[in-house]
């Protein structure tokens, strides 16, 4: 017995699987791109050393990457070690990473950081909003603002902070500082 299926289902699916490919296939892996809002979102997280609210305001004058991450995303865990050595290639010319953790307990995360270090701030965003007001679509995604608080650059997924690339992205910002 044949099978019927709506015209109307099949347009609909294949219009999902096309906007889908259409998606995956605009976005570059292992690159920044650029990312040009009005104005950065606003950030409303606590510190996990301190156990203090913490916003933008906090590191004005700053070149920011604000990254969201968690202990069990694997990409999450891959690119860290690049994003630390930027991180700390550029600390001393203003650059302060924000790794953001998303949802989890302190204890955890405190846990995962002695296996791991993450050389920068680490916050909480016990409120799980963050990442949705940032438009990220998953974890790990990182944004770069520059000193002025200006949005400049995007990446979704993991990344290789030290591909040339990020690299030139990065010193740009920094060095117009």
């Amino acid at each position: 017995m044949p099978l019927h299926v709506p015209r109307r289902r099949v347009l609909l699916l294949a219009g999902v699987a096309m906007a889908t490919g259409a998606t995956a296939v605009a976005e570059v892996p292992n690159s920044l791109m650029p990312w040009r809002p009005a104005k950065a979102p606003g950030l409303r997280v606590v510190d996990l050393q301190t156990e203090q609210p913490r916003s933008l305001a906090d590191f004005a004058g700053h070149v920011l990457i604000i990254n969201f991450w968690a202990t069990w995303c694997g990409p999450c865990r891959v690119e860290l070690p690049s994003l630390n050595a930027v991180a700390d290639r550029y600390a001393d010319r203003g650059l302060r990473l924000l790794a953001v953790n998303h949802g989890e307990m302190p204890e955890r995360v405190r846990r995962f950081l002695g296996e791991v270090p993450i050389h920068g701030t680490v916050l909480l965003d016990r409120s799980l909003e963050q990442l949705r007001a940032w438009g990220a679509r998953g974890l790990p995604a990182s944004f770069v603002l520059d000193a002025k608080g200006r949005p400049r650059y995007s990446a979704t997924g993991e990344i290789d902070w030290l591909s040339r690339q990020v690299s030139d992205s990065i010193e740009a910002i920094v060095s117009a500082r």
